[in-house]
């Protein structure tokens, strides 16, 4: 008797969600909730969390002893070398490869992002002989830090000349 009283305590329903996943509230959780086996006489299983988003600053923020980026010289092609970059996404590898495809010396710039929840994208360059693939992409950041900086100075600009133009409607 007591030990039917047990089981009954113990006993979790596990909820039935018709083969769907619960809606999305930060983390999903996985696992297998209790189920009561009468050969053992108690509930058997246990539930797990697992959180699949990381900390913001996670995405951005260098570990201790962690590179932003690495070289790799690729051995099969001539004038060719992976480069990955840690806590980047697709914005900086298709800004990079554009601005790559785009120069005279490059004759193959593509990237990828091997896992989507992971910063990480791996850029592989290969270039004429006439510059090497380092001095190719380090030519591409500088360019887009010029254009990036000449945006900022137009936007700010442009949003000053706003705000004069907003005063005198008043």
């Amino acid at each position: 008797m007591a030990r039917d009283q047990e089981k009954n305590n113990s006993a979790v329903e596990p909820k039935k969600l018709g083969g769907r996943l619960p809606a999305y509230n930060g983390s999903y959780s996985c696992g297998y909730s209790g189920v009561l086996d009468p050969r053992i006489g108690g509930a058997v299983g246990s539930k797990l969390e697992v959180d699949t988003q990381p900390d913001r600053y996670e995405l951005f923020l260098l570990g201790e002893g962690e590179k932003k980026v690495t070289l790799e010289v690729e051995t099969r092609v001539p004038n060719a070398a992976l480069f990955t970059f840690n806590k980047e996404d697709h914005t900086l590898g298709n800004l990079l490869r554009d601005k790559l495809t785009r120069s005279d010396h490059v004759l193959f710039a593509a990237y990828q992002v091997p896992h989507p929840l992971f910063a990480v994208f791996k850029l592989r360059v290969q270039t004429d002989g006439e510059v090497t693939p380092k001095q190719a992409v380090v030519g591409a950041c500088q360019e887009l830090v010029q254009e990036l900086q000449t945006l900022d100075q137009e936007f700010t600009k442009e949003w000053e000349l706003k705000k004069i133009a907003g005063e005198r409607d008043y």
